[in-house]
């Protein structure tokens, strides 16, 4: 089942289900399908990323977010992500996705992803931060919060995250301030 099936499935889980909180903790459900897997028999890592997008998405619909992004027409992009694997899921295994929002400053909104096996065990985290756009600025993630839940103040955002930040400017930086190497040929020597 590719992404856009599964988007789809979210959209129509979610059709008649009333808006929850912004602190809701949303639970998407999923299986480890054979495209889903790396050549090791495993699922790939670039899919638990791709799955995270969906997760995200279904906890926008359930508090209300991505009816406000229609509405205004804005375009949500990602900031960034982290991820930390603990376990392997194999195929067919069946896992959930739990998605909650951290809180959010100026810009991003930084939410939590958890994967969780069967046995209810924390097989994978990650933590993303995305943000809205309209007509070539940013929207302020402030006047969103404010305009789906009126009155919203984020939740003091975890210092982990905060370290993320620092460590991800730092590596934009240093990448930015790295020069290309041109390579010489070698000077060849001739013995006689």
């Amino acid at each position: 089942m590719n992404l856009y099936l599964r988007l789809l499935l979210v959209w129509l889980r979610n059709l008649t289900g009333a808006k929850r909180h912004y602190s809701h903790m949303s639970e998407s459900r999923f299986r480890v399908l054979p495209h889903d897997l790396d050549a090791f028999g495993h699922m790939n890592n670039g899919r638990y990323l791709q799955i995270m997008d969906v997760a995200r998405t279904e906890w926008m619909i359930q508090t209300g977010v991505a009816g406000a992004i229609r509405k205004h027409r804005w375009s949500p992009i990602l900031g960034g992500g982290v991820i930390r694997y603990r376990h392997s899921l194999k195929l067919m295994q069946h896992y959930r996705v739990r998605t909650r929002l951290l809180g959010w400053d100026h810009r991003w909104f930084y939410l939590e992803h958890c994967f969780a096996d069967k046995r209810d065990r924390c097989v994978a985290v990650g933590v993303t931060r995305a943000g809205l756009r309209y007509a070539g600025r940013w929207v302020d993630a402030h006047e969103v919060a404010d305009l789906v839940h009126p009155g919203a103040s984020s939740p003091r955002i975890p210092a982990h995250v905060h370290d993320w930040i620092s460590v991800e400017e730092d590596m934009f930086r240093h990448g930015q301030n790295r020069r290309p190497v041109r390579s010489r040929p070698a000077k060849v020597r001739t013995v006689a």
